[in-house]
């Protein structure tokens, strides 16, 4: 994913810095959105939303992450004849099941409880792990992405920055509605997303100085990356967000599905640019 041309100038430093602030205002309109939606909608509203961000993750973590990690291996590994990209997503999503829901509510349960009862019962009351596992992998994965631009040359640079600002919206939104359902406390979260928010312009800044590390090198270590959080993301959509808004009871689920069709869309358009 690495649009630089060699013929072309790379863009100024200037516009870096302009390209930065605008990425960076973006995302935190998308990490905070949930809470605003949350003071002037009803619960379906925020129902619709988490619906969104869990096509966008979905999506994302099949269309763009994984895809990706499978030619990066590819092209890393050529002798290499073994879907290696989907065997480490798999076993990223598996990993990150047990870490999330199995280990520590075996742990909590005591006496007679069934621990498998106990975690479906208390799988909606908290995200544990989730939201931070989520933080991470997407601050990354915007963190390559802003290096990817800031290395860009000036011709293919603009289409990108309008893949970057699509895609840090809608992710920033599916990370502050898991946020958000976690309930985690303002003193943690503040900072957590702005995490997220600083990833990609920190990227776009540094992006000069990162071409050998992620421009013309091999992207053996960003196909791992991928592979890993492809997983990552596909268990957050499936077993945290869509599960949480489907299978329990409720109504509208034919528009819940409508808007996470609409995620998943929306990131099914920026893979044509990006």
């Amino acid at each position: 994913m690495c649009l630089a041309d060699t013929t072309t100038p790379p863009i100024g430093l200037s516009m870096v810095l302009l390209w930065a602030a605008l990425i960076a205002a973006v995302g935190g309109v998308g990490v905070f959105a949930p809470w605003l939606a949350a003071r002037r909608a009803g619960s379906n509203a925020i129902a619709y939303g988490n619906s969104f961000a869990g096509g966008v993750l979905l999506a994302a973590g099949l269309i763009h992450l994984l895809a990706d990690a499978a030619g990066g291996f590819e092209a890393a590994y050529p002798d290499l004849d073994y879907p290696a990209a989907y065997a480490v997503a798999t076993l990223a999503f598996i990993l990150v099941l047990g870490l999330e829901r199995v280990i520590p509510r075996a742990m909590a349960a005591g006496g007679d409880a069934d621990p498998e009862a106990a975690a479906l019962i208390g799988a909606g009351q908290d995200q544990g792990l989730a939201p931070f596992l989520l933080l991470i992998t997407l601050s990354i994965h915007s963190l390559i992405a802003g290096v990817t631009l800031g290395i860009s040359s000036a011709a293919g640079a603009g289409i990108l920055l309008i893949a970057i600002l699509a895609h840090k919206g809608a992710a920033g939104f599916a990370l502050g509605s898991t946020f958000r359902e976690a309930g985690i406390p303002p003193r943690t979260r503040f900072p957590a997303l702005l995490v997220f928010v600083g990833s990609t312009p920190a990227g776009v800044i540094l992006g000069g100085v990162a071409i050998d590390a992620f421009g013309s090198g091999s992207g053996a270590a960003e196909a791992w990356f991928k592979a890993v959080a492809a997983g990552t993301f596909l268990y957050i959509a499936t077993l945290d967000i869509v599960r949480e808004e489907f299978f329990p009871g409720g109504t509208n689920r034919g528009r819940r599905l409508l808007w996470a069709t609409a995620g998943a869309g929306v990131m099914a358009l920026v893979a044509i640019w990006m």
